[in-house]
C-alpha cells in the first residue's frame, strides 16, 4: 500500500481531533463522527456487492446486529464495558453472515438480492414485534464522553479505509476481482468461488457490525426501527454506487455525499419521504452522467485533461 494513504490518513484524523476541540465537539463535529459511521458502512457493503459484484439489500441485518450485541446485555441490566460489546457485535454479525453464505451464495445476481431484500425484512419483523427484544421503548445506553467517542469513530474510519485498501491489493482481493469479472476463468486456475465470495461476505458484515455497534454508542439508544430498517441498507448501497462501486476512495466519497445530500433534502422537503425521492433521482443522475460513479469519472476526466493514463482506480 502507498505511504500516501498512511500520510493521508493519519492527516485527516489529526484535522478532525483539531477541529474537534476547536469547536468543543459541536455539531460539525458530532455530524463528521455520524458520517463516519456510514463510511465504515459503506466499505463493509462494497466489498461484495462493489468488488465481487454481488448486489445486497439487506446490510441493515448486521448494522442491527451490531447494534443490539451493544444494546441488549444493558437493556437485561448486565453492566458490561461497551466497546467489548462494540467488538463482540462486529464478530457476531460476521459469524451470523458466514451461516447466511451457504444459502445465499449458491444463488447470484438478482435471486441473491432478493433473498438479502428478504432477509431484511424477515430480521426487522422479528425485532420490530419482539417485546423481549425491547421493541416498544428500545434501550437507552449510558452517555460516553463525546470527545473520546468521536476520536474512536474517526480512528475506526481510518483503520477500516487503511484495511479495506490494503485487503484489496493482496491476493484475495484480486480474487474478488477475478470472480466478479472472470468467474469462468477463474475457476479454472484454482479460485474457489463460493469461498472467495463468503469470504468477502463474512469481512463486509464484521466491518458494518462494527458501524452499527458504534452507531449504537453514538445515539445512546438502540430501537429497531433504526437499525434494522431497510433504508438503512439503502443508504449504505447508495454511497458506493453513487462514489464509485469497486474503489476504496469512491466508496467513502459516496457515503460522505449520500449523508449529507439525505440531510440537505430532509431541511427543505415537507412531504413526507421527499428526501428519499431527491436520493433516488441524485442516484440516477451519477448513473446516467458517470455509470461508474463519481470519483471514478472524475479520476478519469482529470487525466484526460492532464493526458495521463491511471495505473489503479482505487
Amino acid at each position: 500500500m502507498d505511504k500516501k494513504w498512511l500520510i493521508g490518513a493519519g492527516l485527516a484524523v489529526a484535522a478532525y481531533i483539531i477541529f474537534m476541540f476547536s469547536t468543543e465537539g459541536g455539531f460539525a463535529a458530532n455530524f463528521i463522527a455520524y458520517i463516519c459511521l456510514f463510511v465504515i458502512a459503506g466499505q463493509g457493503w462494497n466489498l461484495l456487492g462493489g468488488y465481487i459484484g454481488e448486489i445486497s439489500f439487506g446490510h441493515a441485518v448486521f448494522f442491527g446486529i451490531g447494534a443490539y450485541t451493544v444494546g441488549l446485555p444493558i437493556g437485561y441490566g448486565y453492566d458490561l464495558p461497551l466497546f467489548m460489546l462494540v467488538i463482540c457485535g462486529a464478530l457476531l454479525a460476521g459469524l451470523f453472515a458466514l451461516i447466511l453464505s451457504y444459502p445465499l451464495l449458491r444463488v447470484q445476481g438478482f435471486p441473491f438480492l432478493v433473498g438479502t431484500f428478504g432477509l431484511g425484512v424477515v430480521m426487522h419483523s422479528i425485532f420490530v414485534n419482539n417485546k423481549a427484544l425491547f421493541a416498544t421503548r428500545g434501550i437507552f445506553l449510558k452517555s460516553y464522553d463525546k470527545y473520546l467517542l468521536y476520536i474512536i469513530i474517526i480512528v475506526a474510519t481510518a483503520a477500516v479505509i487503511l484495511f479495506v485498501k490494503w485487503l484489496t491489493e493482496q491476493n484475495i482481493g484480486l480474487s474478488f476481482k477475478a470472480v466478479r469479472d472472470v468467474p469462468i476463468a477463474a475457476q479454472m486456475v484454482g479460485i474457489d468461488i463460493y469461498r472467495t465470495k463468503a469470504t468477502a461476505l463474512v469481512i463486509g458484515a464484521i466491518l458494518t457490525g462494527l458501524s452499527g455497534g458504534l452507531y449504537a454508542l453514538y445515539s445512546s439508544f438502540v430501537h429497531p426501527a433504526t437499525t434494522f430498517e431497510t433504508s438503512i441498507s439503502i443508504f449504505i448501497l447508495l454511497g458506493p454506487y453513487i462514489g464509485g462501486i469497486g474503489t476504496v476512495l469512491g466508496a467513502a466519497i459516496g457515503s460522505v455525499i449520500v449523508i449529507l445530500f439525505q440531510e440537505f433534502s430532509r431541511s427543505v422537503v415537507t412531504i413526507s419521504g421527499g428526501h428519499h425521492l431527491l436520493l433516488g433521482l441524485l442516484l440516477v443522475t451519477v448513473m446516467m452522467t458517470s455509470r461508474e460513479g463519481i470519483y471514478p469519472g472524475l479520476r478519469k476526466l482529470i487525466m484526460k485533461r492532464l493526458k495521463v493514463k491511471p495505473i489503479n482506480k482505487n
